[in-house]
């Protein structure tokens, strides 16, 4: 029989020490963060007290106003945040400090995060909401050279085939010179059917043996991975997914809260023109016959009166050919979209539950949770970035190209880092073979893709992150006006 061990004053302190806040580097590549937690232990009330009155003087306020702080957990949050801010403000030359100072005090939260020893959460929320990652990155991530920028702007923005066409209302005057005028007819004859072949090939894979049983997948499982997909996201695209202070992270975003299931939804015919533009686009700007019929028929996505006219050839296309209607419609229920009428709300994220049997089931679910990825991506993109998509004479690179490179990012971590109880979880209600994921390495949407991986390379990951998620665009080569 063993005599069980009579327990030390070490071995309480060692408990203690353990799970307190402590001094150590915090490194989120490329920011590495001074964390001081540990100098504020020994503090008794009264110094506590003297601190806060200081934070709130510093912050504008009556330092009279901290003594009406008084949980005490709150007084210790306040207190951390504002060293957090104090030992990291000459890493950026110019920071806010007394703004910083003046949102903490007016942004105590009721069930405050506490740092720990284990996790950053807390310095992330802190440094996050303040401002102070985004001008950290700001000021570590290094300017576009000349040259890089140029290839990036030829990248965005090609110039139009032909330079010579007259200005008048509509025209181009965007980088690269005039584009010529539309042929509306050599684009209603060479775009329409490329785009209708399209629809029939995504629709013929879907084709089961006679008599066999459509299969769908359960709702409660895609949300258990939408869920799992934000958290992933937060996690690995630090300190970027941080560094946007108003972004979606610290705003409430609920991912599965936002989606619905297209295969059981009805489109509206706005619905369907939506989801045939980006597939327009996709066919419009294929290079493997050629010349593309964006180019041969001079259609510039830069002007306005040419996406008009593009929308409404293709809702009367629709409304023309009930066969079209009916592929379009199939089209719809079967891929995913964001942002389309159908949730509760009015919009939201579009999932497909229905998969195809001629292959293990397991096989459709991986490819579910890349688009269970890609979908959540859109809510990721900072506002800024997105407004440029009808700057450039290649939108969809930014509007899905950009998407597609933060997915792969995410995806392959998921897979990468997976562990077999995050692998039961993402496979939770999955029948027969379990096939192993493949990573991804070839975006989607074909020509957009390929050139927002261009971007990717030539500005490096650090840049395209935090310009994808801060909206500061000149790090990609981009510009406001």
């Amino acid at each position: 029989m063993t005599t069980p061990k009579i327990p030390t004053m070490d071995d309480a302190l060692a408990v203690v020490q353990r799970d307190q806040p402590v001094n150590r580097t915090l490194d989120l590549p490329p920011l590495q963060i001074k964390v001081k937690h540990g100098d504020m232990l020994g503090l008794g009330d009264q110094d506590v007290t003297t601190h806060l009155a200081r934070i709130y003087r510093i912050a504008g306020h009556d330092p009279a106003l901290a003594q009406e702080l008084t949980d005490t957990q709150l007084r210790l949050w306040l207190l951390y945040a504002a060293n957090l801010l104090a030992e990291n403000r000459e890493a950026v030359p110019g920071f806010d400090f007394k703004g910083a100072l003046t949102w903490l005090v007016r942004n105590i939260p009721a069930e405050p995060v506490m740092p720990a020893p284990n996790h950053a959460e807390f310095e992330l929320q802190v440094l996050g909401r303040t401002g102070w990652l985004r001008a950290a990155l700001k000021a570590k991530v290094a300017r576009l050279p000349d040259q890089v920028r140029q290839q990036a702007a030829a990248c965005y923005s090609p110039p139009p085939s032909t330079s010579n066409a007259p200005s008048g209302p509509g025209a181009s005057s965007g980088p690269g010179g005039q584009s010529p005028p539309l042929d509306k007819d050599l684009l209603r004859k060479e775009l329409l059917p490329k785009l209708q072949n399209l629809l029939l090939n995504h629709v013929v894979q879907w084709r089961r043996q006679p008599g066999q049983e459509r299969r769908f997948q359960r709702w409660e499982d895609l949300g258990l991975i939408a869920r799992l997909a934000q958290a992933v996201a937060w996690r690995m695209l630090q300190p970027y997914a941080a560094a946007r202070e108003d972004g979606p992270f610290f705003t409430g975003f609920d991912y599965f809260s936002k989606i619905y299931d297209k295969t059981r939804t009805m489109p509206t015919g706005q619905d369907l023109v939506k989801h045939l533009m980006n597939r327009a686009h996709v066919v419009g700007e294929d290079t493997s016959a050629g010349k593309p019929v964006f180019t041969l028929a001079g259609y510039d996505p830069m002007r306005s009166d040419d996406r008009v006219f593009l929308f409404k050839m293709l809702g009367q296309w629709i409304a023309d050919d009930p066969s079209v209607r009916k592929l379009a419609i199939y089209f719809f229920q079967h891929i995913g979209s964001n942002s389309h009428a159908g949730a509760e709300g009015g919009g939201g994220v579009g999932l497909v539950t229905e998969f195809t049997t001629d292959r293990p089931e397991s096989q459709a679910r991986w490819e579910t949770i890349e688009t269970i990825v890609h979908e959540m991506t859109h809510n990721l993109i900072h506002p800024t970035l997105l407004a440029q998509v009808d700057k450039v004479r290649r939108p969809m690179m930014i509007k899905e190209g950009f998407i597609e490179v933060v997915t792969r990012e995410v995806f392959n971590w998921m897979i990468d880092n997976g562990s077999e109880a995050s692998t039961k979880r993402l496979m939770m209600g999955v029948e027969g073979q379990l096939v192993p994921p493949v990573r991804k390495t070839t975006l989607g949407y074909a020509e957009s893709g390929a050139y927002a991986d261009q971007i990717f390379q030539l500005v490096g990951r650090e840049r395209f992150l935090t310009a994808f998620m801060t909206g500061d665009i000149e790090l990609i080569g981009l510009s406001p006006s």
